[in-house]
């Protein structure tokens, strides 16, 4: 069944609704429960309210006037940048919290531009943007993406600091160890009482031009893996019994350019877009020959989709384009069908768009200071502004259509102990925590 894209939340400024600020108050009882202070939970309710509710930019300056306290700046600066509380556990509550809601329907991980005009803030550098073939001053962050069927939530953020060498691009792999380091999180979030096959996968947004490798590297995992690749992927085609062919390498575009000659299926798998699903391993230039397959990538399978979208007309993915469009991914071996791994793709690009319309509004991109702890601590609370808006717009959406359509009338308490674990929690104990260390 098609995925419901994520309703739009409406701008609100001022006061809250009331369905609002029920989610307001039963995330902020779940997210502060680790608090020693209570002035840190009051300060933390004000910050995320401010995120909200804030016109323009959500610096900490504006955050600050809607409180109108002439002394709120200085106090919830502290708070952000110096104040002693764990940014980490508050994002795997938040985590927790929208799994005791409801099983995402996958992970996904993507890149964030935070474009800046000065050099001052921590990991400011030079990026190279393929789509766009331009170098821009900004701050590169990785998200992880808490994605359902018609929700989704970044709960997990890496910074890249690493300088670009000699004054040259950052070339489009280095984000790799960053977005290894959020699978990895993806994969101790599950549930463990999942059944076996039934994890939700990582979509992994970030074209890659080593993601076979990579993907190989996290097959101990055990955790369906979805990531986009470029079309001029060199790949070797496998027969039914895992053989390869004697095509040779051919890159991704031309196979599906051509899936008939290649003895592939087409399918239908949404109006206006085809897609093939074909075994292949990832080859590397020069090897063989032509081409050969690669010691370190196993066998995969190659998804493309070709997008036959009207000249002018917005595609199902909210991208505007002139012709037909093509999309290459790698998976994991998979018997999920080309339906679904479409529908997967289809959250990818819900999390792309809603990401810029709900994140905008919620301060992702709007941290001013210079600090790296503070950089943590404001994403993680603006996440959780992102999370108050979306499950607030899902309420209003979901009352136009009936109230037992509803993901509840107003949040139930979620009744956290602080003595005891989530459980969530529990079912990662022993792994690393889903937050990351730097």
């Amino acid at each position: 069944m098609p995925a419901t894209p994520t309703a739009v939340p409406p701008f609100l400024p001022g006061r809250p609704t009331s369905t609002q600020e029920a989610w307001v108050e039963d995330l902020c009882r779940h997210l502060f429960v680790s608090f020693n202070r209570a002035d840190h939970h009051l300060k933390g309710e004000q910050y995320l309210r401010g995120l909200l509710t804030a016109p323009g930019r959500k610096s900490i300056r504006n955050i600050a006037r809607t409180l109108d306290d002439t002394g709120a700046a200085q106090r919830l600066h502290h708070f952000i940048c110096n104040a002693p509380w764990n940014w980490r556990t508050v994002r795997e509550a938040l985590a927790d919290y929208l799994l005791a809601l409801t099983r995402p329907r996958s992970w996904v991980v993507r890149p964030m531009l935070i474009p800046k005009s000065g050099t001052n803030s921590v990991g400011v550098h030079r990026h190279f943007v393929p789509a766009t073939g331009q170098l821009v001053n900004g701050q590169l962050a990785y998200g992880l993406w808490y994605a359902g069927q018609s929700l989704n939530v970044p709960v997990d953020w890496r910074l890249h600091l690493q300088p670009p060498v000699g004054g040259l691009p950052v070339p489009d792999d280095d984000g790799v160890p960053q977005i290894l380091e959020l699978v990895r999180r993806a994969a101790n979030a599950a549930p463990g009482a999942a059944a076996p096959g039934a994890a939700a996968p990582v979509v992994w947004d970030s074209q890659m031009r080593h993601a076979g490798e990579v993907m190989s590297a996290l097959a101990p995992l055990g955790l369906p893996v979805m990531a986009r690749t470029p079309g001029s992927l060199p790949l070797q085609l496998l027969d039914r019994s895992g053989r390869p062919t004697r095509r040779g390498a051919l890159p991704a575009q031309r196979i599906l350019a051509a899936p008939e000659r290649l003895g592939l299926q087409v399918h239908d798998v949404a109006p206006g877009v085809r897609a093939v699903l074909a075994r292949v391993v990832p080859v590397r230039p020069g090897v063989g020959g032509e081409g050969g397959a690669s010691g370190e990538a196993g066998e995969l399978m190659l998804y493309a989709q070709r997008y036959e979208t009207p000249e002018g007309r917005e595609g199902h993915d909210g991208r505007h384009g002139a012709g037909p469009r093509a999309d290459f991914w790698l998976t994991t071996p998979t018997r999920r069908s080309p339906v679904d791994l479409h529908q997967f793709t289809r959250t990818a690009a819900n999390v792309a768009r809603d990401s810029v319309r709900i994140g905008g509004r919620t301060g992702l991109r709007d941290f001013e200071g210079r600090s790296y702890e503070g950089w943590h601590r404001h994403m993680t609370l603006a996440s959780a502004a992102y999370a108050v808006q979306s499950l607030t717009a899902l309420d209003a959406v979901r009352a136009e259509r009936g109230p037992h359509q509803r993901l509840h009338a107003l949040p139930r308490p979620y009744g956290h102990i602080p003595a005891q674990p989530s459980p969530a929690s529990r079912e990662r104990a022993g792994g690393p925590p889903l937050s990351l260390a730097g």
